[in-house]
């Protein structure tokens, strides 16, 4: 791979952001007593455009513009509501938006793709989130959730014979680029699948994947919520695992925007990711989360019914809905991760926003898995590439805004307990990580 510099941020100083003039406006912020003031006369634009795509994890964003945290922070921004990924990353392409909601890999196949794309991930929106979800065929066939079954090792072997006595499994995800997609993929793995050659992937709007499935197009998909909440009330589906019990606390969307627009805009990027940080912790405050699913649900956002919002926010997952079966809900606190909440697996000053690098270095590791991109071995100046595709620089400066306490490391090593074959990561030992998977793109 070809050897790419490093390209720093300008620098921009404290004191351009945050004064004392009584000019300044009082920015109060979640669990901060300290108050401070920003100079909205450093900003150099203030009318934004943000783009979206309908899900859960999208609520900073929706919650900063219904909640008025955009305009605490000195912006106005208009909110696109876009069917698809590829709508996004257009629009982030061509600069018709600002910045948008976006895929976690997105950075990494924009720069790395042909075009060289210089986009960008200033922050990361959420963990967790998401679910795979099959249809009635696979309940019929004998699967069932995780939760009916001694172990993962039961399970795998159960939906490994069920897999091959059915034929090719087809699969959907909302792009190729997701992390659904490489969640989907690594849980297939590690049940002895193949999903180079044994499982059919196809791409599909979120809000159509349920009528695909009821349609029996796909045996199967995996999607951030509400989707997978829906197929599960309407009785079309239900749900084998979490991408929490696949990898907990594994990264979700990201915020995108081009580095140009970075360079020409320095001080509205870091008041627009302090303003989403803020939107973040509200999102996390337990107190927050029935109005958090209220707003979501409007018809100009998610539009589709609160309740199928609250399953995943609040408490009453729903694994299966089938009658005459159990109907057990489940409540997981951490289903969603915004900012913090106390986990085995998230302790301050550790925090969902933080743009670690180690996450790229995994994505990184299965992509050379995969052969994604035509990539048959992990690059020498991985570290370099991927500063340049997760920066952290801008993300610096709005903490320092927020007064927010920053992890001392970038990388953090994920435990075997936190994904589901017991397989521990060390990002400092890449390739060793990577060498220890048998099932592989030749």
């Amino acid at each position: 791979m070809k050897r790419r510099k490093f390209v720093k941020y300008a620098g921009l100083s404290s004191a351009s952001l945050i004064i004392s003039s009584c000019a300044g406006v009082q920015l109060p912020t979640p669990n901060q007593e300290e108050d401070f003031k920003l100079d909205l006369s450093k900003l150099e634009k203030k009318n934004l455009s943000l783009a979206y795509v309908a899900s859960t994890d999208a609520a900073p964003i929706i919650i900063a513009k219904e909640k008025g945290i955009f305009e605490r922070y000195g912006l106005a921004v208009g909110l696109r509501r876009q069917n698809s990924w590829n709508e996004i990353e257009k629009g982030i392409i061509d600069w018709k938006v600002d910045a948008a909601q976006g895929l976690f890999a997105m950075p990494m196949l924009a720069q790395l793709g042909k075009q060289k794309t210089p986009l960008v991930s200033l922050m990361m929106l959420n963990w967790n989130g998401s679910a795979i979800t099959l249809g009635q065929k696979a309940w019929k066939g004998g699967i069932r959730p995780a939760s009916e079954y001694k172990n993962f090792l039961e399970f795998s072997n159960n939906f490994r014979d069920y897999a091959r006595n059915t034929g090719q499994l087809s699969f959907a995800t909302e792009s190729p680029a997701s992390m659904d997609t490489y969640l989907l993929r690594y849980w297939l793995g590690s049940m002895g699948l193949n999903p180079e050659n044994e499982v059919k992937f196809t791409s599909i709007n979120p809000s159509q994947l349920i009528y695909k499935l009821q349609a029996g197009s796909i045996d199967g998909f995996s999607v951030a919520e509400p989707w997978n909440q829906q197929a599960v009330a309407q009785q079309i589906g239900f749900i084998p695992y979490t991408s929490k019990e696949i990898w907990q606390g594994h990264p979700g969307k990201i915020l995108i925007s081009m580095q140009g627009w970075v360079d020409k805009y320095p001080n509205t990027s870091r008041a627009l990711v302090a303003a989403l940080i803020d939107a973040s912790r509200f999102c996390d405050n337990t107190e927050n989360r029935l109005e958090v699913a209220q707003i979501l649900s409007q018809s100009q956002y998610l539009n589709v019914p609160q309740p199928l919002i609250e399953t995943s926010l609040i408490d009453k997952y729903m694994y299966e809905n089938w009658e005459n079966f159990n109907n057990e809900t489940f409540k997981f606190t951490d289903f969603n991760l915004y900012h913090f909440q106390n986990t085995d697996y998230l302790k301050k000053p550790d925090h969902v926003n933080y743009p670690w690098q180690s996450h790229g270095v995994w994505l990184l590791t299965q992509m050379v898995r995969w052969n994604d991109l035509g990539l048959t071995e992990y690059p020498k100046d991985a570290d370099q590439v991927l500063d340049k595709m997760y920066p952290i620089k801008v993300y610096e400066d709005a903490a320092e805004i927020l007064k927010l306490d920053l992890p001392k490391e970038r990388d953090k090593k994920e435990l075997k307990t936190a994904f589901i074959d017991q397989r521990e990561f060390d990002p400092s030992q890449p390739i060793a990580y990577l060498n220890q998977f048998e099932i592989r793109a030749v």
